[in-house]
């Protein structure tokens, strides 16, 4: 069974190999405690964990934006579940999971923004298609 905590400074040594996994950025020249530091600060992040036999295996976050009309909305970043556990509806568990403290946090919506071979997992997840997404890199 999947069980999602919130994530602490020392899970870093396997939050960053997951995200190797979502991503082709190199993050083991990073500084960690650099890192720890400034992500804590950011009181709008809300970020989990997942574990599974006693081992972290899935991360994601859900960003709490306040809207200037007294609303919040939630924005679902950095899904990742380990390859070795896929198959295994953790993702389903995880994004559940970020909904559900979207929802607490009283959030009138949340949003993401996925790759095309996702949109069918996301729909299953009663995710709609809405609008398009467009990103400018700046790094």
């Amino acid at each position: 069974m999947i069980k999602f905590r919130r994530v602490e400074r020392k899970d870093l040594d396997k939050v960053f190999p997951l995200l190797q996994q979502l991503t082709k950025i190199d993050y083991s020249s990073r500084d960690k405690s650099e890192c720890w530091n400034s992500f804590i600060s950011n009181t709008s992040s809300n970020s989990i964990v997942g574990i599974y036999d006693n081992e972290i295996v899935a991360y994601g976050a859900v960003i709490i934006e306040s809207k200037i009309r007294g609303e919040s909305a939630g924005h679902i970043e950095d899904i990742v579940v380990d390859n070795k556990v896929r198959g295994k509806n953790i993702g389903v568990k995880l994004i559940e999971e970020l909904v559900k403290i979207a929802k607490e946090k009283n959030c009138y919506r949340v949003t993401l923004c996925c790759v095309e071979p996702l949109v069918n997992f996301y729909n299953k997840n009663n995710f709609k298609t809405n609008g398009v997404a467009m990103k400018v890199f700046t790094k």
